[in-house]
This record gives structure tokens, sequence and C-alpha cells, in this order.
């Protein structure tokens, strides 16, 4: 059996070891790393709303009003009046019946597709969809099938041989390379097979769309 130490030597070795770098001064679209003052191409902050004089302003009024956190889960007596404003306000900004909240998009995930489907049903993924979606559908129970990313074609083979309730999971922009799912199209096939759709909109809200409100 081998040791955690000799896994972690060979990852190391291989260039595979991961490790925390700390980032200070973060003034985007530059960060200071190591001393190094270097322009920041990996952040998800696409509109620099994380500076934004206006948030950075209701933040701290938040804090002032509500402090540091809600003390409870929603369900028991954590669900503030903020908080339902910003779903009301995401509902309408999405045109959608409501919205839910959740604290980043591996929870979004690991909440919303196992509440969905379950033992006995499909899930379908797009095979570059985010791995918080697969590992969600993992958890979830669900027959778990992969179609070539972005090919309707194999798509749609795979919801007219699927079983139970058939859940398709996509990006509507894909976080590594940037480019765009066929929504439309994958839309219809959901429509013609009876099927549901998770679309993660993650790197698609606030950027896409005529007024923000992505894909």
């Amino acid at each position: 059996m081998r040791k955690p130490e000799d896994e972690l030597k060979d990852l190391e070795q291989r260039g595979l070891l991961r490790g925390l770098r700390p980032i200070s001064n973060p003034d985007l679209p530059t960060v200071e790393l190591q001393g190094q003052k270097l322009i920041n191409f990996s952040s998800n902050d696409y509109l620099g709303l994380s500076q934004h004089p206006a948030l950075i302003a209701a933040a701290t009024k938040a804090l002032q009003d509500y402090g540091t956190g809600s003390t409870a889960s929603r369900l028991i007596c954590g669900s503030l009046d903020i908080h339902h404003q910003l779903e009301e306000k995401i509902a309408t900004l999405k045109k959608a019946e409501a919205a839910l909240t959740f604290a980043n998009g591996f929870t979004t995930a690991m909440g919303i597709i196992p509440a969905i489907i379950g033992k006995g049903d499909t899930v379908i993924l797009d095979k570059l969809a985010h791995a918080c979606l697969i590992d969600a559908a993992k958890l979830s129970g669900a027959t778990l099938r992969i179609f070539p990313h972005n090919d309707l074609n194999k798509l749609e083979k795979l919801l007219t041989s699927s079983s139970g309730r058939t859940l398709i999971v996509t990006e509507s922009v894909f976080s590594m390379d940037g480019d765009l799912c066929p929504l439309s199209e994958i839309v219809k096939l959901k429509e013609k097979h009876g099927a549901l759709l998770f679309l993660d909109e993650a790197h698609a809200i606030g950027v896409l769309g005529q007024t923000g409100q992505g894909l």
C-alpha cells in the first residue's frame, strides 16, 4: 500500500502538486504575488464588481445593520429580508418565477441536482461540464451519461435511450475554454424528449444578454 507521503512526492515530481499562493493588494486587474505586481487573467470578477465603490458601501452598511452572519441556516431563522430581496431581483433579471441563492457554485450543484433526480433516473452531462456538476450528478445516484462537448446528435441518442426522469446538465459559457453551448437547440431537444435542463450560468450572468441576464 502506498503511503500518502509517497503519493504527494510523486505528484510533486510530476509537477501536479498544487498549493495556495497568498495574494495581496488585489486591485483588479492587477494583484501582488510574492512582491511582484502581475496582471490577473484568472479572476471570475469580469465586471470588477468586487472593487465597485457602491457595492463596497452596500456591503459595509449590511455589516452594520445585520452583523457578520445570519446566525442559523435559512430554514431555521437565518433567512433574512435582504436574502429575499436579492432573490426577487435575480428572478426579475432572469425573468423567472423565483430564485434561490446558495453560498457558491459547488453548494448550488450539490443542493439542486440531487433534489431533482435520484436512483432510477438519468443525468446527461456535457463532457466539459464543471467538476462540481459531475460530483453532484454522482451524488444523486442517477445513471450518469456523458456526451461529447456540444455534440447534439450524441445528446439526442442518449435522450432516446434514457430511463426515468432525465436531466441534461451543461454550461452556457464553459469555464475552461470560454465557448458557448448551443442553448436553443438543447432546449428544443429537452422539450422534444420531455427532459429537464440544468444550465450553469456562472460565467454568463452579468456578461451576456442585452441586460446581463445571461445566455
